[in-house]
Order: structure tokens, then sequence, then C-alpha cells
């Protein structure tokens, strides 16, 4: 019954519709389920599709024959009013063809998206492998903790959580990873938009369809932008307005007095005057049409996803409701832009540009019209633009809570801290994935992690840092429970050397740990997560800077896990008992076999396996 009130709600939607949710179908199915259920029908939809394009290009194909024959019999028969009847009726034909074709070709788009999507949606729940856009325009080596922490790029976090289909979604789903929300209220606005959404199939996979068929080029909001940002060149010229209207009326009775009297001089004066009019102003016409043509498309798709917003059920959720009501009439005010914008493009046309411009000025009516409409709704295009990109990443978070419902939201506080259970790594498969506990904040400042090599401690402390980011989002997390405040994350795990910035491997992680202590002496609470530190050192040196280091970071307001093969670092727990505590991560040799449990254990760790795997790989 599902996939009945499916297929009729992605019918309705290809079209002018209204349309509601359809919730109580999917209680009770796991995501697998739904999506592979999905993938069937939307093929035997596809199938029936493509017979029904079959079908109506035969019946144009069909009309026209029957045009030309009946047209044919009109011109050899003394002109018998039966064979024009028929002559129309072969033409009202094809014309009506030629319009169930193109919705059906619409309708075809609409459903191969759809497949298209259900089938990354079933690889994603089954083998963990996310077919999305990764986002790798993102990646940047600077920024706070992006890139130590996979958000960016091939197998990243982005590529997970991205259901985007415009590029203003994409660029807004970005942004709220790069700098999440550092306020309670709002990240509990956001979770209870996600968990409305999360359970709304339907919706969520025509949202994200739609945005993909807009095909959204990189210049289209930027030359929109530019032609709303671009003064008022016809509507405050009151003169030119009147002109508009005064010259075609003076030319239909001149060229009612030439049809009467036979006399054309007047209406060639007029014609003359009407073509002077236009060639003042083709200049500015044509400056306002470049910025605006060919965006009819793109305009419609806008007003689709407007649309769809207007029209859904967002009980439960103030967040969804707020952008709703930001919505409320944009579908239509897109659409009629879209319309005006189509009109200026026929100028192009001969018989419109010339004909139609001769006698009415066709494109300084629609010039007009488009600044009639830039006045009223300038200011709202933003708005409206901002709600579809909310909604897009909205979308892509609930899409990420849909396929993991073991995960759990977590719980936002003002107090500093996390305190996790079962933590895991969202994007290690969850048959993989072994999860730990973390506390930092009630009586632990910063933990100091040793281990062996390839014991987990790096993945943990990516796990912890992953998750917070994710909680700050308005997402849920891979974890049992999971609790912390919102605070900027910053890290220092895979600092790279650069030649193009003359910057050394040591020099370049002195400048990121300089960047941190910077912005803690402004005050921020910061969340540290440093993976063995100043590795391009002696021992000596680096246990010694270490040490410093730490001491250094005990006099600001933050918190952090650092991960170090330097078990000395350990003595610092029993000079500051209550603001630092050691955790290891252990690997144990059996039969000749190294072997890892990836469980963070209290103390120091005692094991190394260094020299055990270079004799394993033979290497010494």
């Amino acid at each position: 019954m599902f996939l009945v009130r499916l297929t009729s709600y992605c019918f309705l939607v290809a079209y002018p519709c209204h349309y509601s949710s359809f919730l109580p179908y999917l209680s009770g199915m796991q995501p697998a389920t739904i999506y592979q259920q999905q993938i069937d029908n939307f093929k035997a939809q596809l199938s029936r599709t493509a017979a029904r394009l079959t079908n109506l290009s035969m019946a144009r194909l069909a009309c026209f024959i029957g045009l030309l024959y009946f047209g044919y019999r009109y011109f050899t028969t003394a002109f018998a009013v039966i064979w024009l009847l028929l002559m129309l009726a072969m033409l009202a034909g094809f014309v009506a063809s030629l319009v169930f074709y193109q919705r059906a070709k619409d309708r075809q788009a609409l459903l191969q998206a759809l497949l298209d999507l259900n089938e990354k949606e079933l690889k994603v729940v089954t083998d963990h492998v996310a077919d999305f856009d990764d986002g790798e325009e993102f990646v940047n080596d600077q920024h706070d903790f992006s890139g130590d922490l996979d958000v960016f790029g091939p197998s990243s976090l982005f590529q997970y959580l991205n259901r985007t289909g415009t590029l203003t979604g994409k660029q807004h789903l970005a942004n709220a990873l790069q700098q999440p929300m550092q306020n309670v209220e709002n990240i509990q606005a956001m979770q209870e938009a996600v968990r409305t959404l999360g359970g709304q199939v339907e919706f969520r996979q025509l949202y994200a369809a739609h945005a993909r068929l807009s095909r959204e080029e990189p210049k289209d909001v930027r030359e929109i932008r530019l032609w709303l940002d671009a003064p008022m060149d016809f509507l405050q010229r009151r003169g030119l307005f009147l002109i508009s209207w005064l010259l075609p009326a003076l030319l239909l009775l001149a060229v009612a007095y030439y049809a009467s009297s036979g006399n054309y001089v007047p209406m060639l004066c007029l014609l003359f005057v009407n073509w002077g009019v236009l060639l003042l102003n083709v200049k500015k016409v044509n400056a306002q049409h470049q910025l605006l043509s060919n965006k009819e498309k793109l305009l419609h798709k806008f007003a689709n996803l407007l649309q769809l917003i207007k029209q859904g059920n967002w009980q439960g959720s103030a967040w969804l409701q707020a952008r709703q009501a930001k919505a409320a009439e944009a579908d239509k005010d897109l659409k009629k832009l879209a319309r005006i914008s189509n009109m200026l493009d026929q100028r192009l046309n001969l018989l419109v540009g010339v004909v139609l411009n001769s006698f009415i000025l066709y494109e300084l009516h629609c010039i007009l019209a488009l600044e009639k409409w830039k006045a009223r709704h300038k200011e709202d295009v933003w708005t409206w633009l901002q709600v579809m990109a909310e909604m897009e990443t909205a979308n892509s978070l609930a899409t990420f809570a849909y396929n993991h419902p073991s995960y759990t939201y977590p719980e936002l506080v003002n107090t500093p801290g996390v305190k996790g259970t079962a933590v895991g790594h969202p994007l290690i498969p969850q048959a993989e994935c072994v999860t730990n506990d973390c506390s930092i904040g009630e009586q632990e400042q910063f933990h100091i992690i040793t281990g062996s090599n390839m014991s987990g401690k790096s993945t943990f402390l990516r796990s912890v840092g992953v998750n917070w980011l994710l909680a700050m989002t308005g997402a849920p997390v891979c974890a049992a429970g999971f609790t912390c405040n919102p605070l900027r994350i910053m890290t220092s795990m895979r600092i790279k050397d650069s030649i193009a910035r003359h910057t050394s491997y040591f020099q370049a992680e002195l400048l990121r740990l300089q960047h941190i202590i910077q912005v803690l002496k402004t005050g921020q609470q910061v969340f540290i997560i440093l993976d063995e530190i100043l590795k391009g050192t002696n021992s000596e040196d680096k246990l010694t800077g270490s040490r410093e280091l730490i001491r250094h970071f005990l006099r600001f307001h933050c918190m952090g896990m650092i991960a170090t093969h330097d078990l000395e670092l350990g003595s610092l727990e029993a000079e500051y008992p209550r603001q630092i505590r050691n955790y290891c991560f252990e690997s144990s040799l059996s039969n000749g076999q190294l072997l890892f449990d990836y469980r963070m254990r209290p103390g120091i760790a005692r094991n190394k396996n260094a020299t055990f795997l270079m004799q394993q790989m033979e290497i010494i």
C-alpha cells in the first residue's frame, strides 16, 4: 500500500498538485526493505512511462500525417468544411500529444532521479558505501578540524550526509559542518526538524530528486543576484511606461486607417518610431536579458521545492513551520518570474522579435514586468533561497538519521564537557565498529591516551570529535548516549609540510599549535584533539615541549584528548590529579599473532609492537 501511495505522490508532484504525508505506511519497515521495494516500484513505473512515451510519439506522428492528408483533401475538394474540421482535430491532437509527451518526459526524469537515489541509499545501508558528492572542493588543511576529522573528501562525513542537489544547498551543508551551531536552543530546534523529517521518506526523496533535477550551474544564482542588484532602468521612467502603451495603440489605429483608406504613411511612421524606441533601449534590455536568459527551468524547479515545503505537514517542529511560513506564496511568485523570463527569451524568436516588437513593443513590456516583479520581491528571493538551502541541509541530516535507526540524539547542555556511552565512529560499518565510553568535564580536563601502533587511539579521538560535530549540527550520533555542550573544536592530527608556503612539517605543526593558543587567549571554550604532537623534533625535546604545552593548556578554558607514544607524559596525572587522566589502548601477542581489542582502559600502556611488526613484515 505504501508503494501505491508513493506512486500517486510522485505523479502528483510531477504535475500541479496537493499532497499529504504517508507516515503510517512506514511503521516497522527497515530502511533496506523500503529502498529495495521502491527500486522495484520505480523500475516498473519507468517501464510503463517508456511505453507511454512510445505511444505518444506514434500518436503525434499519426496526427501529423493526418493533418497533411486532410489538408490535401481540403484544398483539392473545393474547401469542403468537413476536411477543415478534420484538419483542426488533427492539429489539436498533435498539440495535445506534444504536451502529454513533455509531461511524460518530466515524469520519466523524476522517476529516474528517484530510482538512482534509492539505489544509492540501498548501497549506503547494506554496503556502507556512499556514492554521493564528497565535497572535495571544501577540503581545507587550515581549517580548525575538517581535515583531521575526515569531514570532506572521498569516504568523508560530508559524502555520507550529503543529499543536496542545488549548489546553494551543498554550500549550506558544508557551512553547517565547518561552522556548527553554538546555541543549545537552535540545535534542539534542528533536532526536532530532523526527527520530523526522518520518517517522511516520500517527502525527503522527492525534495532531493527535484533539487537534483534543477541542475543549477555555478553562474545561475550569481547572475540572478547581479540582476536583482542592478538599478531599475525602466520602471522609474514614467514616460517610457506611457509610450509602451500609447505607441502600440496609435499603430493599431494607423493599421485600421490603412485598411480603410489605403494610406500607409502613418503606419510606416509609427513603425519607425517604435523601432527607434526599441533601439534606444536595446543595450539595457540586452544587459538584463543576458543575466536572466535560460533561467525558466531553474526557476520552475526552485518553485517546485518551495511548493513541497509549503504543502508539508510539519506538526511538532517549529523550525520547519517557520520555513513553511517563509515559503508561503514563493512558489507562485517564482513561477511568475519564470514565465516572464521565458517571455523575454522569446525576443530571439524571429516572429516575436520582428512582428510583436514592431507592433506592441513586446520586449519593453517584458522588461517592465520584470522590474515590477523585482521591485516587489527583490528582498524575498534571498529568503527563499536560504529556506531551500536550509531544507536541503535538514533533509540530509534526516536521511542520515533514518539510515541509522540505532543512533541516538544527543543531549545538549550549557555545562562544559562531554559524556558518551558506547561511542563509535559513524564512518565505520556497524559490524566492525568497536565502541568506547568517554567522559570529560566533570573531574577531568584532559585525557592523555597512550597505546601501541594501530591499537585504536586515533580512531577513538576522531570518534569523539566527529560525534561532537554531528551533535552540534542537530543530527543523531553513533553512541548509546551522548551529552555535550556546543563549543569550538580544534585539532592537530594530520599536519603537512608545504613547499608552496615554504613551511616544514615541524613549522606547520608549531603554527597550528600557535593558532590554538591564540584562540584560547580570546576566552573561547575549545575542545582540543592532538595526535602525537611535536613529531618533528628529537625525543627528549619532544617530551619536554609536550609537557609544557599541556601545562599551558590547563591555564585556559579548554578540554581535550592527547594521543601519544610518549609514556612519560603519563606522569602528569600525578602532578594534576583533578585535571588529567591517563587512558590507554593495548595490544597482545597470542600464538605469534598480534591482537587488538580496541578497548580503552584507565592507565598507561605497557605493551609495544613496533619491533614485532617490522619483523613480521620482514623489514628487520
